[in-house]
């Protein structure tokens, strides 16, 4: 069986790469930003990311959910941080107002239309308590884009998503680019060797992949385990006998550094030592992950490999990840 090549080497170490991700990688797609609990109410916001751009979500005084570029318009100031309850939004260096839908207020001195000032709007939603953001105004929904997921959840795993509840939120920083990461967790290639203990079966004949139009799904009947990957950078693993998801957010912190944040969201019916137990096994297994990316960054940083040669088979998440990665950045580098 012939080997594939990867994407070229240089898109893990270049500053530039990145700057041209967030535009056309991170910014067209749905991402994963946490818990949709501290927005339940009327009048509160929570400042998140998307990727490595600012958000807020809101629900304004009617209930209506909104995300918005939280960025001033007036001189670029990150408006919101954590999250609470407000009427307004307001920036604290010069003190430009907006409602929680994004409407200009006051911008002191200025007269300008709610319009003239209106804060960019983005497309948020939930699943379950899950919420997602994208600042494609266009993007098909993520009840849509989700629901083969979410139905292996449900079939697979016998886990009702909307019962959920987020427990620990565990953040990991891992010296690598955010797509050595990403490849990790698509593939299990590798399971068999590092997770031999940790995940015994995973990555047999048992274990199957799905491409989906907007996701890669994983299966594994007979541990009712259940996995999406929504590209570009969002994993969820659903656990059946845990009663667990596991959903991860990769934020590239500069070409060569990512944060990897953990939400572990459990069923009600699992008791404070069952989570514990939980937690423990699988940052076991996160453990174990983190060593690789980072020996695969150290050897990309050397120069010595232009491009990789992967695993058709074994490796067909990473190399899907990959053609979806060059379709988004064609005609965008030299």
């Amino acid at each position: 069986m012939g080997a594939v090549e990867s994407i070229p080497t240089a898109w893990y170490l270049d500053p530039a790469v990145l700057r041209v991700e967030r535009e056309r990688v991170f910014a067209p797609h749905w991402h994963y930003v946490g818990s949709a609990e501290p927005v339940a109410e009327p009048g509160t916001f929570m400042a998140v990311e998307l990727g490595d751009l600012p958000i807020v979500v809101t629900r304004d005084t009617d209930g209506v959910l909104h995300a918005l570029a939280n960025v001033c318009r007036h001189r670029g100031s990150l408006i919101a941080e954590g999250c609470g309850r407000r009427k307004t939004l307001q920036c604290m260096y010069h003190g430009w107002t907006y409602d929680l839908d994004g409407a200009l207020r006051n911008a002191p001195g200025l007269e300008l239309s709610p319009e003239e000032g209106q804060l960019p709007r983005l497309s948020v939603g939930t699943v379950g308590g899950l919420l997602f953001v994208t600042a494609n105004r266009d993007a098909p929904p993520i009840e849509q884009v989700m629901a083969p997921w979410v139905e292996l959840t449900r079939t697979v795993s016998g886990i009702d998503l909307g019962r959920l509840e987020r427990r620990r939120s565990i953040p990991h920083r891992i010296d690598a680019n955010w797509k050595v990461v990403a490849e990790n967790f698509l593939e299990c290639y590798h399971c068999p060797l590092i997770h031999g203990d940790t995940l015994p079966g995973y990555g047999g004949d048992d274990y199957i992949i799905v491409e989906h139009e907007h996701i890669e799904t994983h299966r594994l009947d007979s541990d009712r385990f259940s996995w999406a990957s929504l590209f570009p950078n969002t994993q969820l693993s659903c656990f059946g006998d845990h009663g667990v998801v596991v959903a991860r957010q990769l934020v590239p912190n500069g070409v060569g550094q990512t944060t990897a944040i953990l939400d572990y969201w459990f069923d009600p019916s699992r008791t404070p030592e069952q989570e514990e137990e939980t937690v423990a096994w699988f940052e076991k297994v996160v453990g174990e992950d983190i060593p690789l990316c980072d020996s695969v960054q150290r050897g990309l940083d050397s120069g010595l490999l232009e491009r990789g040669v992967l695993h058709p088979e074994q490796e067909a998440g990473p190399l899907a990840f990959q053609e979806r990665i060059a379709a988004c950045m064609e005609g965008a580098l030299a």
